[in-house]
């Protein structure tokens, strides 16, 4: 009788023991901290505005050429442009008459950077107003002569300082 004790004695302790060993996994393995994040997705778009007549290039004109950036998304955004010439000989005997208040000159990657955050909605400034075509230019060097733009944008939200930042050195210092 004894033994009998001592065996169901044993018995209820290990089903205890084995009891309590498989609560604490399930706890474990069942444990779960939830936290809710919300996320907002900001679109950043923007639009190169030009206003170019049809020109017929001669030597020693000015030509109109205004170049602004829109920004159409709802961050406001960091700009930057590049302007090319459709010939290097049209470039060679052109100059761009520049914003340099609230743009760069043309930095060592090739780009013009808007000095501002352009806010949503908002439109900058004119980077360029006139192409002066040089007086000893001959028609020959405009021939299919073209201006391509081409303009790029990062958000600015949550940077202390452009993305851009190392075109931008150059304003801080």
């Amino acid at each position: 009788m004894k033994r009998k004790r001592r065996a169901m004695g044993f018995l209820a302790g290990a089903v205890l023991v084995g009891a309590l060993f498989c609560s604490g996994i399930y706890a474990y393995l069942t444990a779960q901290a939830g936290q809710v994040n919300q996320l907002t997705m900001g679109e950043n778009v923007i639009e190169t505005e030009e206003e170019f007549p049809d020109p017929d290039p001669k030597p020693g004109e000015s030509i109109k050429k205004v170049v602004k950036v829109k920004n159409t998304g709802d961050v406001p955004c960091f700009v930057r442009t590049q302007v090319l010439f459709s010939n290097g000989e049209a470039e060679a005997v052109s100059s761009i008459d520049l914003n340099t208040v609230d743009w760069t000159e043309k930095q060592g990657d090739g780009y013009y950077y808007y000095k501002h955050i352009l806010p949503a909605g908002e439109t900058s400034t004119a980077l360029m107003t006139a192409i002066k075509i040089a007086d000893h230019a001959s028609l020959d060097d405009l021939k299919d002569f073209q201006v391509i733009v081409y303009s790029e944008s990062v958000q600015s939200e949550g940077y202390q300082e452009d993305a851009f930042i190392k075109a931008f050195e150059s304003l801080t210092d």
